[in-house]
């Protein structure tokens, strides 16, 4: 097994856990602050901006990481590529920022009747999208060259600078939710200009619309797959707006804030892992398919480990460290956390699909778990809530995999170890489901109680062990 894809891994990783545990950590002081409505308002402005990259850039950034490798081997070649990228997104981006600003009134009063009063953080938030697809953009660029370590740097100096400001808007001045999205919208302003500085040695004046055929058909077929991608993170709290309070939409999204810690794992993991795919796929799809299934076995059983371990233990953290305001979010934590899991199973399920630019069938997994997800909310959600979302978002996770995994196997061969992934999993949700049951006696808890935790955990381990997981990292393919 290559260790270029855990030691950057390590590095993007480290890039986005710290600024998530600092913020995780600075969630106690937050929650002082900000109400449950505050979070419900954020989650609701940050959902709109959640669909505005989509309509901003059709989708061409994500070409960058499948065509830099054809282009890279010329120095003069690639810089017109990107130079032409960059150009014609500059041009599509503002162009519908211009328009969604004329007629924003009318979509917040669409989508969020009640957060009328509030069209003033949408303006601001269409504004931080429209500096953020460019920030993706260079990220990227650095991303595809494998240069972890300056990604790392880059992340956490900007991360520093982001916490001051939020510190200085929420803390300080005591803005409220209007303090996190001003905060948010200064920091992607000066980390758009990081990114810049950083990679502006491949942007020069140079335009040619020939480059931007494949690029377009590559990334065209996405739209629809992104759009089920944001169906997936934001249906729920849009269809809750209509049907709760905003202070349980402020729940929620804290639930998901803190579940969203696997997430990131799972995403940055994924940003290692598919450059080092499509580089060792153009030498050896019989490599590539060997360390997929051994990769993913370990990166599982990890983030499996790790999910478990929250589940036993989500009363406390929730009890001990936040408001009594957000104590429910306990029991909502874990199952958000488990979706997850299911995430980077997609993740590595649906690299062979991308390698071979079949972005036509990703679509339809994607759509087709969109629309699951969509039926669920609107179904579920008026009779039961945040219940409803809780699980709409867990099944849809579980789809989206399982169908994957059946189209990439028949078009590519890449095959996980299903055996030993349904042992991780099924040991997962069991621990999960003993863990609600023991949390929802809480008052009554006893010593025994934490004695059978820690036997869980134990066992956990104890698999870990029996699958041999530590060789598995150490695994060298041999031609």
């Amino acid at each position: 097994m290559s260790s270029k894809v855990f030691n950057n891994s390590y590095y993007y990783m480290l890039a986005a856990f710290l600024p998530t545990l600092v913020g995780f950590l600075m969630l106690p002081v937050y929650t002082r602050y900000l109400t449950p409505e505050d979070y419900g308002i954020i989650a609701l402005v940050m959902s709109l901006q959640g669909f505005l990259p989509l309509l901003m850039t059709l989708q061409i950034p994500s070409s960058l990481t499948r065509f830099y490798f054809e282009y890279h081997n010329d120095i003069r070649s690639l810089k017109v590529f990107i130079s032409t990228i960059i150009f014609f997104l500059f041009f599509i981006s503002t162009v519908v920022t211009l328009l969604l600003i004329l007629y924003l009134s009318d979509i917040v009063y669409f989508v969020f009747p009640s957060l009328i009063d509030h069209e003033k953080l949408f303006f601001i938030g269409v504004l931080s999208s429209y500096f953020g697809i460019f920030t993706s953009l260079f990220s990227s660029l650095i991303r595809v060259q494998q240069k972890a370590k300056l990604i790392m740097k880059i992340s956490l100096g900007l991360f520093l600078f982001s916490l001051l400001v939020n510190i200085m808007e929420v803390i300080v001045l005591k803005r409220g939710a209007y303090g996190v999205i001003e905060g948010t919208f200064i920091s992607s302003i000066v980390t758009f200009l990081t990114y810049y500085i950083v990679t502006r040695k491949f942007i020069i004046l140079s335009f040619n619309y020939k480059l931007l055929i494949e690029p377009l058909k590559f990334s065209i077929p996405l739209i629809p797959y992104s759009i089920s991608g944001l169906i997936f993170l934001y249906s729920d709290r849009i269809i809750m707006e209509k049907y709760v309070s905003i202070s349980i939409v402020g729940l929620y999204m804290f639930s998901d804030k803190i579940s969203s810690i696997f997430k990131m794992m799972a995403n940055e993991f994924n940003s290692a892992f598919l450059p080092h795919f499509n580089s060792v796929s153009k030498k050896s799809k019989d490599q590539a398919i060997i360390e997929t299934r051994n990769i993913a076995l370990v990166f599982l059983y990890i983030i499996s480990m790790f999910i478990t371990i929250l589940s036993l233990f989500s009363y406390e953290m929730v009890f001990i460290l936040f408001n009594d305001d957000y104590l429910e979010a306990w029991q909502y934590i874990p199952f958000l956390s488990f979706a997850y899991i299911f995430r980077a199973l997609y993740n590595f399920s649906s690299c062979a699909l991308f390698y071979d630019k079949k972005t036509g069938r990703i679509a339809f997994v994607n759509i087709f778990s969109g629309i699951v997800n969509i039926s669920l909310n609107l179904w579920l959600i008026p009779i039961y809530g945040i219940n409803a979302a809780v699980l709409s978002t867990l099944i849809s996770f579980i789809f989206n995999y399982i169908i994957s995994e059946f189209i990439s196997y028949n078009s590519y061969g890449v095959i996980l170890f299903h055996k030993q992934l349904f042992m991780i999993i099924t040991y997962s949700f069991s621990t999960l489901i003993l863990s609600y049951w023991i949390n929802s006696n809480f008052i009554n808890i006893t010593i025994i109680d934490y004695v059978y935790k820690l036997i869980l955990v134990f066992f956990g381990l104890f698999i870990g062990y029996k699958m041999n997981i530590m060789k598995l990292y150490t695994f060298k393919y041999k031609a």
